[in-house]
């Protein structure tokens, strides 16, 4: 019976060591594969930036005015990037990430700068003024596509067209031209509206009248994505399909971003400046010439292992983990000590460059 008992006592120790160690190496699988799925997520996004956007050369907006009603009162985009991307610097607190909002159209159409027959009057009741009527036919993205109005005082408002409807004109040579409707519908968490009232535009001081220029560009559809962490997960939520946050990877504890800027006219990154107001200039609100500037994002994302690993006999803390995680070398501080076991887990860092290819080209045309 003895030797049966200690043979008992050794199998036991054999297999409980043996299952550590299996847990061990499959959590850390699993923070593997949720690291580069996210990194991959992230990045494949951030090449989208800018596509189907007029460039900043053609965009030259002093202020972009925007507008969503889901059905609960309406107001200006969520966090609307007025550029191919946004990063938003989420500070040096204990578990503070930061967030990146990226913006990218349908068209091929974005720089086909499309005039108008006469000055518009934006506010958009059911008259002729209102409707925007280009000098030639356009092929529109689809009716439901968005569109910048803008004219050379510098406001440039986005539009979705409700309808398009076929018109010949008299006058030549102008023929066979649209008329482009954008009227405001009530919003719902389904179907959105993003064609304001004359009321709500004379409330917050949006431009009724666009008569120096007046002009649209067609972006037809958009995607406005933000990712962020939260609650121990890389989210992701965009503003012009759905209001609802998804969850694209779990474990995910710290997203840290920074923009590699160029020298003005210049298409060489040499230096790499988080999103605040510093020294080398206000990259919390870049001007449109800092956006021009622009032209690559350095990403970290730190994912932890789904297993808390035990404290060790005898001590007091867990020490599976004492530094804690580095983005990359001179990059933004990870801090994790807003979860008190944070120690128990295992980290790795996934980081990456990504090229704003459509910046990048559209300075080059």
């Amino acid at each position: 019976m003895v030797v049966g008992l200690v043979i008992t006592v050794v199998i036991y120790q054999v297999v409980t060591t043996y299952e550590g160690i299996k847990r061990t190496t499959t959590s850390g699988a699993d923070t593997q594969q949720n690291g580069i799925f996210s990194l991959s997520t992230l990045e494949r996004d951030v090449r989208a930036a800018g596509w189907g956007m007029p460039s900043a050369d053609v965009m030259r907006c002093s202020i972009y005015l925007t507008y969503a009603d889901s059905g609960s009162g309406g107001g200006p985009v969520p966090n609307f990037p007025g550029g191919p991307l946004r990063i938003t610097d989420g500070g040096t607190a204990a578990g503070a990430s930061d967030s990146i909002t990226i913006l990218w159209g349908s068209s091929v159409r974005a720089n086909v700068l499309d005039s108008l027959l006469q000055n518009v009057t934006a506010n958009p009741p059911a008259t002729a003024a209102s409707k925007l009527q280009p000098a030639t036919a356009v092929a529109l993205s689809s009716v439901g596509g968005f569109v910048w109005l803008m004219d050379d005082a510098g406001n440039c408002a986005l539009t979705r067209i409700t309808a398009s409807t076929p018109v010949t004109l008299p006058t030549t040579p102008v023929t066979n031209t649209v008329i482009l409707s954008h009227d405001p519908a009530t919003g719902s968490a389904t179907q959105p509206n993003y064609n304001p009232t004359g009321n709500y535009m004379t409330a917050n001081g949006w431009q009724s009248l666009y008569n120096a220029n007046p002009r649209i560009y067609d972006v037809g559809a958009l995607v406005q994505r933000t990712y962020s962490v939260a609650n121990g997960s890389l989210n992701s939520q965009d503003y012009f399909s759905s209001a609802t946050q998804a969850q694209i990877s779990n474990n995910v504890v710290s997203l840290k971003a920074q923009y590699g800027i160029s020298d003005a006219g210049s298409q060489v990154v040499n230096n790499w400046v988080s999103a605040t107001n510093g020294a080398s200039g206000n990259w919390a609100n870049p001007t449109l010439a800092e956006l021009k500037r622009i032209k690559a994002v350095r990403v970290a994302v730190v994912v932890r292992s789904p297993l808390q690993e035990r404290i060790a006999d005898g001590a007091t803390a867990c020490t599976t983990t004492t530094t804690a995680p580095a983005s990359w070398p001179g990059g933004p501080t990870i801090d994790l000590s807003n979860d008190a076991n944070w120690r128990c887990y295992r980290y790795r860092t996934f980081e990456t460059v990504v090229p704003l290819r459509n910046v990048l080209w559209a300075n080059l045309s």
